[in-house]
């Protein structure tokens, strides 16, 4: 009997407030140095993400390039606040846009990436309820631009004065 090999995609969202006072410079130094354990006692939130269909094509695309160029898949984070009740892989946009910014670090520990996009404690205030990785080459920090690769359903509420860092970890099996 044949062997097939079989990649899964397993996506989750953590949603971890940090210390009071925490702000980019700290973050930048002190979180990439944390074990997941060490990472965990922060987390206030937590839900599964799907892969979209275009999430998937780019992720053919880059392998099928044998070190052509690509764009990146994870060049921003976003989060929405429109009513939503389910995410389907033919999502294309992050419903309810409200804020949007550049993952601040990846770290690559065996078969999984941890994305973490840090928001300030004064930044994308509001009741979110959902979320994504956009990428693609027209992605910017401009809201809705760029292609829509992951999306999850998100419910969280983030009040001024709290820091915090949303860390997309995805492991492929």
């Amino acid at each position: 009997m044949k062997r097939r090999e079989q990649a899964r995609f397993i996506g989750r969202l953590k949603i971890r407030e940090l210390p009071k006072g925490c702000e980019l410079a700290d973050f930048c130094a002190w979180w990439p140095h944390l074990s997941e354990k060490e990472r965990e006692r922060y987390t206030v939130y937590e839900m599964s993400n799907i892969l979209t269909q275009n999430g998937r094509n780019q992720i053919l695309t880059y392998i099928s390039l044998g070190g052509g160029v690509s764009t990146g898949f994870a060049s921003f984070f976003s989060v929405g606040t429109a009513s939503i009740t389910s995410v389907y892989p033919g999502d294309t946009a992050v419903q309810g846009e409200l804020y949007r910014s550049a993952p601040n670090s990846n770290t690559i520990v065996g078969n999984q990436i941890d994305i973490s996009t840090f928001f300030g404690s004064v930044q994308a205030v509001g009741t979110y309820t959902n979320a994504g990785l956009y990428g693609g080459s027209t992605a910017t920090a401009t809201l809705g631009t760029g292609t829509l690769y992951t999306h999850t359903l998100y419910s969280y509420t983030k009040l001024t004065g709290t820091a915090i860092t949303n860390d997309y970890l995805i492991t492929l099996n």
